[in-house]
């Protein structure tokens, strides 16, 4: 039957039911014998059928061979690997820091510094880096390698794994009660299972609570622009322990002007040199100046007080004060000599005007100035007033409203100023080494009683004071001789034309009250003298310029009392003379005049002093008599 046919039967509405039955032909599979399908035992395809050739078999054993040792492998790599990395994790290297968290600033402190590795891999070239701020200074230790300031190493070499150790770090804490400073641990090492280098990390808070040496700064909390202020410095050791090389050093407002203090600094005008300050021992500074400012202006004063190394200067305490600045009831000033700031001169005259004025808007009452002015250098004496009167007890100068009428009552805005004036003496007294760097103290107040206290009382509204610095005083002296011991002259006597004589100059320089530096003596040789180069004591130094015939001794520094409470400096040196034809029957000059300057180290001010000429009429040398003059 075609495919036609079958189609047509199949979807015919009048198919037979039964369609799918049909005759049975020799390819249906119900007419397959068994027989048949066990097949013919000579067929090559069933011969086939019966089993695998000896090299397929081989190879599939190969094969199974080849995945079970690839998989074996893995699993030893990958097994080998987690072990491997199990071994170290930087999670199990840890360090940490024990000790005081509290400390008392000077005081030793000793810090455990512990680490750990919790691993199988040991670490390698481990290195413990301790950090700490400035004033932390870390206590002798031969393990210990600075690096810096702030930082420095410990080598601790390998560290096993499974095993953990520890070292003591110890130091000093510099720093004033209060100041949170931190210690830091850096543990620096690479696993013995890897090159990568890894860092652990740890921090310790150290709280400075207390000192040792108790420090304390007074000043007043208000004054006038321009008055006087006295600092008080206090200083104990409350402790248990004796310090050595203990200073206090002081930081002044930019606009204080320091006068004297008590007892004097060690260093400039701010530092003091306590030394060895014994357990429960105390002290004080008393610091007098002179500070300005704009009103309403705060003005900080700083005091520390520590010891010096090499890395700077080691805190241990700080304290610091305030003083405002207040706009006075009366406004009072003063000068000397027309200036505000003066550093008078042995023998000169002072001249001072203080000037006043009303501030208030009200008049005020019996106005009083008081001036103070004291000073072993003043002459007293020599004092002129035209008004007020000279207490010589206190050495106070005041002036009231009989003296001067305006003081009787001063209205709103008036002003008004007296004078006086007193000589600085010649001679400056000089008894030992500590006679120097004198101060002319002008303190001059004014007061009212129109201006009340909270309890009703008088009240000095206002000051002004005025240091004074003495400039040291220099004294040159110079001789001539022929006849010296020291160095021997030739030539004729009274000296001749055309021929040479040989005189000795000498020099002798003296400083009174005040250090100075960069002395030295210059002058000139007219023509015709030159040096002979003779120069006693030899190692002086003594210059000579042959082009211009200057003279320069360069003496450098000399100390207060030089030439008065010791010996002075001196120097003498051989100069030459050939009398020339327009010479005769004349004094000729040896040596020009000699000025003999320096910087005084107290009053910053260049200082100074000569002497004349000196000629062959050398009355000092009692050799030559009285043949001064040139003959033939």
């Amino acid at each position: 039957m075609s495919l036609s046919e079958i189609k047509k039967k199949l979807y015919s509405s009048q198919a037979d039911e039964n369609l799918s039955q049909h005759s049975q032909n020799e390819y249906d599979s119900k007419s397959i014998s068994q027989s048949d399908l066990a097949g013919d035992s000579n067929d090559v395809w069933a011969e086939k059928d019966a089993g695998l050739e000896d090299n397929q078999k081989n190879a599939i054993k190969i094969g199974a061979f080849v995945i079970v040792g690839i998989t074996v492998l893995s699993v030893l790599v990958f097994g080998t690997y987690r072990y491997m990395q199990s071994a170290f994790s930087e999670s199990n290297v840890a360090v940490n820091i024990e000790g005081p968290k509290d400390a008392s600033s000077g005081k030793l402190l000793d810090y455990e510094i512990s680490y750990e590795n919790r691993n199988r891999a040991s670490l390698k070239g481990t290195v413990l880096r301790v950090s700490y701020p400035e004033n932390f200074k870390p206590g002798e230790n031969a393990n210990f390698k600075s690096e810096s300031l702030t930082s420095g190493v410990f080598a601790l070499g390998d560290i096993a794994g499974k095993s953990s150790g520890k070292i003591i770090f110890s130091g000093n804490a510099y720093s004033p009660k209060g100041t949170l400073m931190y210690l830091k641990a850096d543990l620096i090492y690479s696993p013995s299972n890897a090159s990568s280098q890894y860092v652990s990390r740890n921090q310790y808070a150290i709280n400075v609570d207390s000192s040792p040496i108790e420090l304390e700064i007074f000043a007043p909390q208000k004054i006038s622009s321009g008055d006087s202020v006295d600092y008080q410095i206090n200083y104990t050791n409350t402790g248990k322990e004796d310090f050595d090389g203990i200073r206090i050093r002081l930081e002044y407002p930019e606009t204080f002007s320091f006068s004297r203090a008590n007892p004097a600094p060690s260093e400039g005008e701010d530092v003091w040199y306590i030394g060895r300050l014994e357990a429960g021992h105390s002290g004080k500074i008393i610091i007098s100046g002179k500070l300005e400012g704009g009103w309403d202006e705060v003005k900080n004063v700083h005091a520390y007080l520590g010891k010096n190394s090499q890395d700077g200067f080691w805190t241990y305490s700080e304290e610091k004060t305030s003083t405002s600045i207040i706009a006075p009831p009366i406004i009072i000033s003063q000068t000397v000599n027309g200036m505000s700031g003066y550093a008078a001169k042995p023998g000169e005259v002072l001249r001072f005007e203080i000037g006043y004025k009303n501030n208030t808007s009200i008049a005020l009452r019996d106005v009083i100035i008081k001036e103070k002015i004291d000073s072993p250098v003043l002459d007293y004496a020599s004092l002129e007033l035209r008004k007020g009167g000279f207490d010589p007890n206190s050495k106070t100068i005041i002036w009231k409203g009989v003296d001067d009428p305006s003081l009787k009552l001063l209205s709103p805005g008036q002003s008004g100023s007296v004078i006086f004036s007193i000589k600085v003496k010649e001679m400056i007294p000089i008894s030992n080494s500590s006679d120097k760097n004198f101060i002319i103290s002008a303190n001059v107040k004014i007061d009212s009683p129109d201006i009340q206290t909270p309890i009703g009382s008088n009240k000095i509204v206002s000051g002004n004071v005025m240091d004074i610095r003495l400039n040291s005083k220099l004294v040159l002296d110079g001789k001539g001789y022929f006849n010296d011991s020291d160095i021997p002259n030739s030539g004729p006597i009274p000296a001749k034309i055309g021929e040479a004589t040989t005189y000795t100059i000498r020099w002798k320089a003296m400083n009174v009250s005040n250090d100075v530096n960069e002395a030295k003596v210059t002058a000139s040789l007219p023509t015709g003298i030159i040096m002979a180069g003779n120069i006693f004591p030899e190692d002086e130094r003594l210059t000579y310029n042959e082009r211009d015939n200057s003279i320069i001794w360069d003496i450098g520094k000399m100390e207060a009392g030089d030439g008065i409470l010791k010996a002075p400096r001196e120097v003498a040196f051989q100069i030459r003379l050939v009398p020339a034809q327009n010479q005769f029957d004349t004094m000729p000059t040896l040596i020009g005049p000699a000025v003999f300057s320096a910087k005084d180290l107290f009053t910053g001010n260049i200082i100074s002093t000569s002497i004349d000429k000196k000629t062959t009429a050398l009355t000092e040398d009692s050799g030559i008599g009285t043949n001064y003059k040139i003959v033939r």
